[in-house]
């Protein structure tokens, strides 16, 4: 854009628009092209009407002389004929008119289209065409007839009226000439000549002297000589003609307007297209990497507070969007931002980085900011357009990766302590900080999301009233507005600190209430007055949700692709989309945006869900890495489309966003192993592992170098539920992990220490137990015996013996078959543990094993418990006739029912299942059964399945005797096999023909 007067004027006006300043008068001039006549068109058919011709020029005598003639009722119908006979439907100009976002509309004319407009948009408008209507606006914008209209039969156009106007339209005068005190009027459809308008300036000139604000006049004429501008600038009013150079005269396609009409409407267009401030930091053409740095600094230090863009929004600033042929949202295609802009490409792909002696230190330290901050919006590679081509399109002629010359600063910041997961750290600091004058507004942003992270509400609450106050008084108003926009998202957090203890119920209350009363519409408009519209547009989209729900909506468009991408490649087909590349970079923008711009996202459930099904994805994409190759794409560890590695941002998915349980299982189900990792994110992952286990601990400086407990940890882990709550699934995603990644031995020897020493002085809760026996079943080998056996001492000391204990014991005794344990099997509960007890046995020494088996003897005795009974004998630690026929005489019982549903009795038929299972390996036999008393043909058929009638067998009973021990005996019984193969032939059933496989086997 050019610096001239005309782009000058333009910029007053948008500022006006951009801050809620800016009232249009409109003129007749609007209405022309909707059939309505100029002010000379109707003065001429006025003259028509006299009973005699009529030299008289001025035009408020001329309509009295008609009002004379005809008196009330046919002067009326004469103007209303004259007025709308050729009348059509509101124009252009009128919806243009609102589009510029005006705080009033004045209108001197007496159509009603500007309230068709108001009422087919339904725009928060009030309409204004008496005094009487004021006091009852009900909307703040107003659409004000100023010179009345036929409805309400108060019409001003003959000399009589404008010589009663102040008497008649008191309220109305008044509050229209106060809006020059302190806005800024447009005038449209005005012509230099219009009576109107001098009437009205030479009044306000005459109320308000030289205070008044100046005005500025739209016209379409492209030349007016200087004493008329002269004259009209004396009365306060810029007369802005149009620029060719400036405004592109629009398509006249469709818009059914005349060529002045176009040219009015062109100008209104560029006005409310017009961009502030792209125009003041244009600072002149010549190639000037020095001006270049500073404009794309300043542009982006405007957001300061917002690490994260959407990217179409940063598409679409200056001087990133300067000389764009094409819109914003086209100019970024995944990872890749394209320019127009030659010399900004020109900059950024001679800059070799912070070591550069081509550029100044202070010049670095800007491009370096600058170039940081469109890294963090997702933006991997800038692009230079070549000439369009036949598809009416740019494509990319030069593309550079940016990434090499960015430095980024190791920090040492909450926040940065935090993502390293070293929660000790993180929490000394939080403790130490409070917010003041002194401190920094992004220190204080930074304190409080580390209070949210650490899941510390109330103070959480109290740091955001503390930096609403503080940004208020610098005039910081976008940090105020993100400020209350998560009061808004903390009130359902808020709560959980009544239940830690830390406030009362009426404290919460109060809270709530402070809270109901932000009103972020209300926030927004305040905050557009101190700032400019780029980073208002920015927190419209925080306010509305806009960009996260499209993100979100992304992730969903991909999820659906990834089973049919699975399913081809299972199949041996290709796929040649790059899926979870896709997936990858949306994932990314939708967790950056919401941690790097300090958003609370309060738990909501569609993100949740979002985030926790693309962990889900990413896992299927490695999984088909098998069928795919190893054909890595860029450095995130994608093939086309599978996923060849995985890297630190998908391990944080999985230990942050992901639901543990279920991704344990699609793992188990497409049996995944040793996950490999990025070489670079093996060494950080592993840092983050560790510092996470190392906050419960310290090494003393002085006294010894033994590890002791961090009691300033712990004893906050204790006080704040959340926060233990939110560790407890941290640590079970570590564990998972741990389970099912490819670390080195020493990695992991390393990690375990230091998960000793958690297990020791911050403990384990139910919900770690089941991860950590699933990561000793998984590497168990990787670990010494030294540091297993520190872990069963730890639990012996809690009194804790559970599947984890017992995993522990089974991997020892995997690695040494001769390894005992003398444990205190006298407080050993086996109703808490009755499938675990074998492994107790295994490793007791032998008096022990005597004693252990003299109280579970008992136990079988007084409770008889089948499955106890079961697990004794399969695992031949109780094998004497006694036990036996305890356990045969609890069987025979249950065989002697008739069973009339297997849903309401699948207990008892598990039990018969363990016991023929048995029975099928020898292990007990079936002597002393009265078959007579057993009504059930299928419990027949299991006591003498060789001797049983073949037509009587049924094949639906194989779907649930199916264990590996009647498989092997029935696969000797040729009646069964050939039932099976028939039934099979008949009628395909999955599950049949896996017990038919098996038998054949």
């Amino acid at each position: 854009m050019q610096k001239n007067k005309f782009n000058n004027d333009i910029a007053s006006i948008k500022e006006a628009v951009n801050t809620d300043r800016l009232v249009v008068f409109a003129g007749a001039g609007v209405s022309k092209d909707s059939g309505i006549p100029l002010w000379n068109e109707l003065q001429e058919g006025i003259k028509d009407r006299l009973n005699e011709r009529t030299n008289e020029i001025d035009p408020l005598k001329i309509a009295q002389l008609l009002y004379n003639e005809k008196g009330e009722k046919e002067y009326t119908d004469i103007l209303k004929k004259l007025l709308f006979e050729k009348s059509t439907r509101s124009n252009l100009l009128h919806e243009t008119i609102f589009e510029l976002n005006p705080q009033h509309v004045v209108t001197t004319n007496y159509d009603s289209y500007f309230e068709s407009i108001i009422d087919d948009y339904g725009l928060p408008f009030s309409i204004v065409s008496k005094d009487e209507d004021l006091p009852y606006a009900s909307q703040k914008k107003l659409l004000i007839k100023y010179h009345g209209d036929f409805e309400n039969h108060n019409t001003v156009l003959k000399e009589h009226d404008y010589l009663e106007f102040s008497k008649n339209h008191t309220l109305k005068e008044v509050f229209v000439k106060s809006l020059f005190s302190n806005k800024v009027i447009l005038f449209v459809g005005y012509s230099v000549s219009d009576p109107n308008l001098k009437l009205l300036i030479r009044e306000i000139q005459y109320l308000l002297k030289k205070h008044h604000q100046r005005a500025y006049m739209l016209t379409s004429k492209e030349e007016i000589n200087t004493t008329e501008i002269k004259y009209f600038e004396s009365l306060g009013i810029n007369i802005i003609t149009a620029d060719k150079n400036s405004i592109k005269l629009l398509e006249k396609e469709n818009t059914k307007l005349s060529n002045i009409g176009l040219k009015v409407y062109s100008s209104l267009c560029y006005i409310r297209d017009f961009k502030v401030y792209d125009y003041r930091s244009t600072n002149g053409n010549e190639f000037d990497h020095s001006r270049i740095i500073n404009e794309l600094y300043d542009s982006l230090h405007r957001f300061h507070y917002f690490r994260v863009l959407p990217q179409k929004n940063l598409a679409g600033l200056y001087p990133i969007f300067k000389d764009s042929k094409q819109e914003p949202g086209y100019l970024v295609l995944n990872t890749s931002l394209k320019l127009f802009n030659k010399e900004l490409y020109q900059l950024i792909s001679e800059y070799k980085g912070k070591d550069d002696s081509n550029f100044l230190g202070d010049e670095k330290e800007k491009l370096n900011y600058s170039l940081s901050r469109i890294a963090m919006s997702g933006i991997h590679t800038i692009g230079h357009t070549g000439n369009v081509d036949s598809m009416g399109s740019y494509p990319i002629k030069d593309e550079i990766d940016f990434h090499s010359k960015v430095k980024y600063e190791s920090c040492n910041c909450i926040d940065c302590t935090l993502n390293d997961y070293d929660y000790s750290s993180a929490l000394n600091k939080i403790f130490k900080y409070s917010i003041d004058d002194k401190t920094s507004l992004w220190d204080d942003l930074v304190y409080f999301y580390g209070l949210y992270r650490t899941k510390d509400f109330y103070n959480c609450f109290l740091a955001l009233k503390n930096i609403i106050a503080k940004a208020n008084r610098q005039k910081k108003m976008e940090v105020s507005f993100l400020a209350k926009y998560n009061l808004k998202q903390l009130k359902w957090l808020i709560r959980n600190d009544f239940y830690n203890d830390i406030i009362d119920w009426n404290d919460i209350q109060k809270i709530e209430k402070n809270i109901d009363k932000i009103d972020l519409d209300e926030e927004l408009e305040k905050a557009k007055n101190f700032i400019d519209e780029d980073l208002y547009a920015l927190l419209k989209d925080f306010r509305d949700g806009v960009y996260i729900q499209r993100l979100c909506n992304e992730i969903d468009e991909i999820f659906v692709k990834v089973p049919k991408t699975v399913e081809s490649i299972e199949r041996g087909g290709s796929h040649s989309s790059n899926v979870f590349g896709n997936l990858y970079n949306s994932v990314g923008l939708l967790k950056g945006f919401l941690e790097g711009n300090f958003i609370i996202g309060n738990g909501f459930s569609p993100i949740q869900y979002t985030l926790n099904k693309s962990v889900n994805s990413f896992v299927l994409g490695y999984y088909l890495k098998n069928f795919a190759g190893i054909n890595k794409h860029s450095h995130l560890g994608f093939g086309l489309a599978h996923i060849t590695e995985f890297d630190t941002f998908l391990f944080k998915l999985i230990v942050e966003n992901s639901n543990h349980k279920e991704l344990v299982k699609i793992l188990h189900k497409n049996k995944i192993d040793n996950i490999q990792i990025g070489q670079k994110s093996s060494s950080q992952i592993t840092v983050k592992i560790n510092n996470f286990l190392k906050s419960s601990y310290t090494i003393p400086k002085y006294f010894g170098r033994k590890a002791m407990e961090n009691r300033s940890f712990t004893s906050t882990v204790i006080q704040n539920r959340s926060l233990r709550e939110h560790l407890i699934k941290k640590l079970n995603g570590i564990l998972v992990v741990m389970s099912y990644f490819n670390f080195s031995k020493n990695a992991l020897i390393m990690i375990y220490i230091n998960l000793n020493h958690y297990i020791n002085f911050v403990g384990l809760y139910d919900k770690n137990y089941w991860y950590l026996s699933r990561f000793y079943k998984r590497k168990h080998e990787y670990l010494g015996d030294n540091e297993l056996i520190k872990t069963l001492d730890i639990f012996d000391r809690r009194g804790v013996i559970n599947d984890a204990y017992l995993s522990i014991l089974d991997a020892l005794k995997k690695k040494n078959k001769s390894y005992t344990r003398d444990l205190s099997i006298e407080n050993y509960d086996l109703n808490k543990s009755n499938l675990g007890f074998p492994t107790i046995f295994k490793v007791l020494p032998a008096e022990k094993k005597k004693k252990f088996k003299s109280i579970l003897k008992a136990k079988l005795i007084e409770e008889m418990d089948g499955q106890m009974f079961y697990v004794s004998i399969s695992n031949k630690i109780l094998t004497t006739q006694e036990i036996k026929a305890h356990y045969k005489n609890l069987i025979y019982k249950k065989l002697e029912l008739k069973i009339e549903s297997d849903t309401d009795n699948s207990f008892v038929l598990f039990r018969i299942k363990q016991f023929f299972d048995l029975v099928n390996k020898g292990l007990i036999d079936t002597k002393g059964i009265d078959i007579k008393k057993i009504k059930e043909k299928r419990f027949l058929f299991l006591l003498n399945p060789e001797g049983f009638s073949p037509s009587n067998f049924k094949t639906d009973w194989l779907n649930y005797f199916n264990w590996d021990s009647y498989c092997e005996r029935y696969s000797k019984i040729e009646y069964i096999i050939l039932a099976l193969e028939k039934s099979l032939k008949d009628e395909f059933d999955e599950k049949l023909s896996r017990v038919y496989f098996k038998m054949k086997k």
